[in-house]
């Protein structure tokens, strides 16, 4: 996992910790908020392992319903035979396992955030998620009006904290941090949603930051010109 990604998931979890009215955060502050992620982290990979454990015995439970349920071993409980079935069923199971296998990827991931972001020689999560964060409390209001313009068609007073958290520091980079390039920036906000939230907030993030990329790119090309002209 990159020192960038690393960043920007600790990002979207500190942002709702942020002090309210906060100018600027120093680097003393970043590391306690850190700490706090840290033990969110901690939390959310307990929540994960647990999920699995219930996916893996409700996936069992189907199982077996399907074989006591068979015309083949309706007479033989006490020893169930192994029945045909059929596509659809595998695939219902297959699909909570595919969701088990997820999560405990989630959690074994963990780990490394919690290494990453507590290492004394690798500072370059930290440098970017400190940047990251000091550009959105520096740009707030003008980000979250670009997001407003940009929601003509899309609900985003019903989006859930997590999302527009997400949605608010790519906005942050699109718009305001012009060394990484926009294509990347909506594929992490993707795949944040991926990890913190659902399919149907991706495809909503997806589509309101397709929606400011024209815009972003237009004031990245006249933030150029205009250094350009100064030389």
């Amino acid at each position: 996992m990159s020192a960038r990604r690393i960043a920007r998931e600790l990002a979207v979890i500190l942002l709702s910790q942020l002090p309210k009215n906060s100018a600027k955060l120093e680097k003393r502050e970043l590391d306690e908020l850190v700490s706090k992620a840290v033990s969110m982290l901690h939390d959310y990979a307990k929540e994960n392992l647990a999920e699995v454990e219930g996916l893996l015995s409700r996936t069992y439970g189907e199982i077996t319903d399907i074989e006591i349920e068979h015309p083949t071993n309706v007479r033989s409980i006490a020893q169930l035979l192994p029945v045909k079935v059929n596509t659809e069923e595998v695939r219902d199971q297959l699909g909570s396992l595919k969701r088990a296998f997820n999560l405990i990827n989630e959690a074994l991931d963990i780990p490394i955030l919690v290494l990453e972001s507590r290492s004394e020689t690798k500072s370059e999560v930290k440098d970017f998620l400190f940047r990251l964060i000091n550009t959105y409390i520096e740009h707030q209001a003008e980000i979250d009006n670009f997001i407003k313009q940009a929601s003509t068609k899309w609900e985003v007073h019903r989006m859930v904290n997590i999302d527009l958290n997400i949605l608010r520091l790519a906005c942050a980079e699109a718009f305001f941090m012009h060394d990484v390039p926009i294509a990347v920036i909506i594929n992490e906000a993707v795949e944040l949603c991926h990890r913190f939230a659902d399919e149907k907030a991706a495809k909503f993030i997806n589509g309101i930051l397709a929606d400011l990329s024209e815009e972003a790119i237009k004031l990245r090309e006249d933030d150029v010109a205009r250094k350009q002209s100064k030389i």
